[in-house]
């Protein structure tokens, strides 16, 4: 059974606080636009000038914490809280949260209390930090204590689980593919805007597949699937990670590389955005944007609008796509959208 772990990011904090939907904030306005080139943090101001704010290298996965210039950022794998200065335009790291882990980008809650992440290989734990208001927790360091919770399938999925043939262990212990698109192994977790869910790879469904994406519901603590491949009896070898939801909520998005497997000659898709209901991921899912787009960011004030990376002359760019249009903005990747009042 997968496992949820609990964290407190609080000095001196005696009491294991419980981790529940956060209220929901209402859709924001699309901020500054973080992203990485080169092994270093970039950021775009509305405006459309960019500054690098770090030296280095070694920066991956930049999340803006709602309403705020602090972000949580991987540097050299491990993952960092820090704040942006709009006075030097640079980053400045101040508290470290894990080390020596294999982790992945983290999401922050809606109300911007509490930070999730992925850590570990195949099937991932997902870790919850609490830090507390912005104002108290960028005042000092903290130490995370980590609290065990189940977070079995829910009764839909159980039963689909119960009909399907277990896959053998030799297939969890399989080299990926070195066809595969880098984003396959990617650890990236989201957190809905409504507080209710948070989506990750590889959860309980992993043990009835080879890759898929699921969604805790945290007032069931109960896993919901949302794509599945390899295993199991299905169609598809594939993945499905780095997930985002629509600032409503309504919607979750993902990117998702997949091949036939009972072909003679089984052709890897390119990889593309995937988007499905919320209440309904398996019965509603649709591609978004053009294949060959990847890791989509919806815009916090709603609508279609999203950022995507791309390869444009062989370099990873950041576009933006609405609808049908696609507009290339910077040169980079891993991109995170910054949500304002």
């Amino acid at each position: 059974m997968r496992k949820l772990a609990v964290g407190l990011c609080l000095v001196a904090a005696a009491t294991l606080m419980p981790v529940s939907p956060a209220a929901a904030v209402a859709a924001g306005t699309p901020g500054n636009v973080a992203f990485i080139r080169g092994g270093n943090l970039f950021v775009a101001e509305p405006g459309g000038t960019v500054w690098q704010a770090t030296t280095g290298g070694g920066y991956e996965w930049p999340r803006w914490r709602p309403y705020s210039d602090s972000m949580a950022i991987l540097k050299d794998g491990n993952l960092w809280v820090g704040i942006y200065s709009t006075y030097d335009h640079a980053f400045h790291a101040t508290q470290q949260i894990t080390s020596g882990a294999v982790v992945g980008a983290a999401a922050w809650s809606p109300d911007g209390n509490r930070l999730a992440y992925a850590q570990g290989t195949f099937a991932p734990t997902v870790f919850i930090a609490y830090f507390g208001p912005a104002s108290e927790s960028a005042k000092a360091s903290a130490t995370v204590q980590k609290v065990k919770v189940d977070a079995p399938l829910s009764p839909a999925a159980q039963r689909i689980a119960d009909r399907l043939p277990k896959k053998s262990q030799g297939v969890v212990a399989a080299a990926a593919p070195t066809t595969w698109h880098a984003a396959k192994d990617s650890l990236a977790v989201a957190w809905s805007p409504d507080g209710r869910y948070i989506a990750y790879p590889n959860g309980e469904c992993f043990a009835v597949f080879d890759d898929c994406l699921g969604m805790i519901d945290l007032t069931t603590w109960t896993e919901v699937w949302v794509a599945a491949f390899g295993g199991g009896g299905a169609d598809l070898d594939g993945f499905a990670t780095i997930p985002a939801f629509t600032a409503d909520s309504s919607r979750i998005l993902w990117t998702q590389q997949t091949r036939p497997r009972y072909e003679a000659d089984p052709q890897i898709s390119y990889i593309h955005t995937m988007s499905a209901l919320v209440t309904d991921p398996f019965g509603s899912q649709t591609q978004v944007g053009a294949s060959g787009e990847y890791s989509a960011v919806p815009s916090p004030a709603g609508g279609t609008t999203m950022l995507v990376t791309s390869g444009r002359n062989s370099v990873a760019w950041v576009a933006r796509r609405t609808g049908t249009t696609r507009t290339w903005l910077y040169q980079g990747y891993q991109h995170d959208w910054q949500s304002l009042p």
